[in-house]
């Protein structure tokens, strides 16, 4: 696991944990906005985060096991919560001075003070061990959409073996008529050159359209190809298609979701954890949905003055209105944004992003693998699969005793005073 040159090598550990908590607040918070250009914060350059949704990530470069990453995408949090009061904030808390943490199914762990994973202080046999056991129990599931999660799941966790569970997964997708498992194998697939021979090739994105045409995303993501052989014609023919779409579904949460499903409630809590532990970051790096090809195409003058301009008011509506997915629904209120559309449209969706964040974004297991928590994620996990990203953090807003505009407004002071911390913790203090 590689990490950045600390810039003060003589600061303490607390200290250093303490920054990295910081970071993580304020990294949860900016990912919340990023699509916001309103008075807040601006989006990143949309060309660059279509760049990044599209780029696939090396399977060389990924470690044996993926470090346990805070996704503010999918939060772990009990289904109805109580409101926690006002001075009690559930972040993400550094470990405690003696540096142990709890692994449940194994026990306390002692953590370095530069690695935040509790996974990585397993003995290596046993972790081992338990992954075959999870593999082995997720591939003789009778659901397809499981197994292929476990082949990709497998394939991302260790390089050894990568290349004949991809193989199997693409050959898997061919025979299916399920976009969801098809969906996985595209994904799987994007580690792998058209060129090496895999069965990948054996796939297509027209394909995974007709499997799928009522889904947004999927026409996305052929508007994305499209881009990147420069087939104009091509790429506004899909996003036409898309923005026709019925709703738009990013797969937000479907490994771990599916993860849970397999498993059952008699499995031992180490399997537990270790396998929604590792579906979660397997997922992490699961390609961005394609909201940002949708940002990209429909801000420039021709979208706003031009022939784009329908097909772009439309896309916005069912991203903003008919999806699973916060990040979609950032975006449709971006391009909605920069379209025009009236200020009290834009305000009550400005809102419910910002309440979304507030009672999601910061929700995250971070370091803290205790059973109670793992029980969280797993509980949340459920909410997901059942209810979809959006309709669980409704949710939890109806049930949590405060208005929509009461967690907005907190959202933004929590944003206000996350981003001041990291300023202070940055700025250099007299000897």
């Amino acid at each position: 696991m590689q990490h950045p040159p600390d810039p003060s090598p003589t600061r303490p550990p607390a200290r250093r944990r303490r920054l990295l908590v910081i970071a993580v607040l304020v990294g949860c918070a900016v990912t919340a906005w990023r699509w916001v250009d309103g008075d807040v914060a601006a989006p990143p350059p949309a060309a660059a985060v279509a760049t990044a949704a599209r780029t696939p990530l090396p399977l060389g470069a990924l470690p044996a096991m993926l470090p346990f990453a805070a996704h503010p995408a999918a939060p772990a949090t009990p289904p109805v919560p109580a409101l926690p009061p006002p001075t009690a904030r559930n972040t993400p808390q550094p470990p405690p001075d003696t540096g142990e943490v709890e692994v449940c199914g194994f026990g306390r762990v002692q953590l370095p003070s530069d690695d935040p994973n509790p996974l990585q202080r397993l003995p290596i046999g046993l972790r081992n061990a338990v992954l075959d056991e999870v593999e082995a129990r997720l591939l003789s599931h009778a659901d397809d959409q499981v197994r292929a999660a476990a082949l990709l799941i497998a394939a991302r966790a260790s390089v050894q073996g990568a290349r004949a569970r991809i193989d199997q997964l693409a050959r898997m997708a061919v025979g299916s008529r399920d976009p969801i498992v098809y969906a996985i194998a595209l994904q799987g697939c994007k580690a792998w050159s058209d060129s090496d021979g895999s069965a990948c090739q054996l796939l297509s994105r027209a394909q995974q359209v007709r499997l799928d045409p009522d889904n947004a995303q999927s026409w996305l993501e052929l508007a994305a190809e499209a881009n990147l052989r420069n087939d104009a014609e091509a790429e506004a023919d899909a996003m036409r298609r898309a923005a026709q779409a019925q709703h738009s579904h990013a797969h937000d949460g479907l490994l771990p979701t599916l993860v849970d499903k397999a498993l059952g409630p008699a499995v031992p809590a180490l399997q537990r954890t270790l396998a929604l532990s590792i579906g979660r970051d397997v997922q992490t790096v699961w390609s961005l949905g394609h909201s940002s090809q949708a940002y990209t195409y429909c801000v420039t003058a021709a979208a706003i003055d031009g022939p784009r301009q329908a097909s772009c008011a439309a896309l916005a509506d069912t991203l903003a209105r008919r999806s699973t997915s916060v990040e979609d629904r950032a975006a449709g209120l971006a391009i909605g944004r920069r379209l025009g559309w009236p200020a009290a449209r834009l305000q009550a969706l400005q809102q419910e992003q910002d309440a979304f964040s507030e009672a999601g974004g910061f929700q995250n297991p971070g370091i803290d693998l205790s059973c109670d928590s793992v029980e969280r994620m797993q509980a949340w996990q459920r909410q997901l699969g059942t209810r979809g990203e959006v309709q669980a953090l409704h949710d939890r807003l109806a049930h949590s005793g405060r208005s929509i505009e009461q967690w907005s407004a907190r959202y933004r002071k929590n944003y206000a005073l996350a981003t001041a911390a990291a300023e202070a913790a940055e700025t250099p203090t007299e000897p």
